[in-house]
């Protein structure tokens, strides 16, 4: 993403820091127009995303990093934790096809514009764009 910015976020694998992903997602979206639609779209999705990393990661002193990149037309959050890699399911799963835990997921692919999984060397990474809409 050209002419990014970036901003970059450690929390504790803990589900108490998940929050905080989630207000510096609320302080940057105040800064770039973002309906309050978007804004909570946004903030479920990065939730999400963070307490997945929190339960699927590694224990002790672990971290989960997440990285939000700001560009013209969109933003993009990367959540990223240590772990045993997993294949991610198949999105968009069709819900009546969802296994117990498998919500999350779900939830995040129907709010946001692009998902996608990563996982290889004993870290996954879950990227999220949301394109920004102008006000004309």
């Amino acid at each position: 993403m050209e002419d990014a910015r970036i901003v970059r976020l450690e929390i504790p694998n803990s589900p108490e820091f998940v929050s905080v992903a989630r207000k510096t997602l609320e302080a940057i979206a105040s800064t770039i127009g973002l309906t309050t639609r978007e804004v909570e779209d946004l903030e479920l999705a990065v939730g999400e995303a963070c307490a997945n990393a929190v339960k699927y990661g590694e224990a002790g002193d672990q971290s989960v990093q997440v990285i939000y990149r700001v560009g013209r037309n969109s933003i993009e959050i990367d959540v990223c934790n240590k772990g045993k890699a997993f294949t991610p399911p198949a999105c968009p799963t069709p819900i009546e096809n969802l296994q117990a835990g498998g919500l999350g997921l779900f939830l995040i692919d129907q709010l946001v514009d692009e998902m996608m999984i990563d996982c290889k060397a004993g870290q996954t990474t879950l990227k999220m764009v949301k394109q920004i809409a102008k006000a004309k």
